[in-house]
């Protein structure tokens, strides 16, 4: 018995070194998670603006086709293309794209029998750290007379 009392006498500070590091292993997990979890939400963000931007570029380049391309009732009186080689910008209101812009370029290309155009739509969400550009290409050939 005496034997007993001796081995616990020596054992008595262990239990507080095993805490302190079980502590410092938990609060260094824990540490870790927070991390990951607030690179998973910056991710996210970023994946979110950055498809909305490129709908806001996908937009302008409808725009764009539009104008090249207008609708008309009588096919004999047709509206003029138009196309503008300095950015027309648009700012969008509605709630899906709220908060973005897109800048428009369309140049005009003589290639002989027919005229091509070449369109650049430049989408843009957020702002600051989390601003988000998305660029699309476009090329038409316009309508021969």
């Amino acid at each position: 018995m005496h034997r007993k009392v001796t081995s616990l006498k020596h054992q008595k500070g262990s239990m507080l070194i095993i805490a302190v590091f079980a502590m410092t292993a938990l609060a260094a997990l824990g540490a870790a998670l927070m991390q990951i979890t607030t690179s998973q939400s910056d991710t996210t963000t970023r994946e979110v603006l950055g498809a909305r931007a490129w709908l806001a570029a996908n937009s302008g380049t409808e725009l764009a086709m539009a104008r090249l391309f207008p609708l008309a009732k009588d096919a004999n009186n047709l509206p003029a293309a138009t196309c503008s080689e300095t950015p027309v910008v648009t700012n969008f209101g509605s709630a899906g794209l709220r908060g973005c812009s897109v800048s428009v370029t369309c140049e005009t290309i003589d290639a002989g029998e027919f005229v091509q155009y070449h369109v650049e739509s430049k989408g843009q969400c957020g702002s600051g750290a989390y601003q988000v550009v998305r660029v699309q290409e476009s090329w038409a050939r316009g309508i021969s007379e």
